[in-house]
């Protein structure tokens, strides 16, 4: 019921396409860990990815892909748990 944002669509069809695959852990008393996590609902991660071509002085560098899913503007966060030198 209600809208597809609402109803959740964006995030079941990714369930759906792209399920998660679960890898034993060393420990099972390992905590819950999430790389990367965002504030809004209608923003989607959808890569994340070591720096490419060009980025050789910066063999860290990671870059991180969203965009928006709900055809709307919003502002949002994204959260990580790795430390953080730069933004470019």
């Amino acid at each position: 019921t209600g809208s597809f944002q609402e109803a959740g669509v964006i995030q079941q069809a990714y369930n759906l396409n792209f399920p998660l695959h679960v890898v034993p852990a060393s420990c099972a008393q390992c905590p819950a860990w999430s790389a990367f996590s965002v504030s809004s609902p209608a923003i989607v991660l959808e890569t994340v990815k070591q720096a490419g071509a060009g980025a050789e002085d910066r063999p860290e560098a990671v870059v991180v892909q969203l965009y928006e899913a709900h055809g709307s503007t919003v502002i949002t966060w994204l959260e990580t748990s790795f430390p953080i030198k730069a933004m470019l």
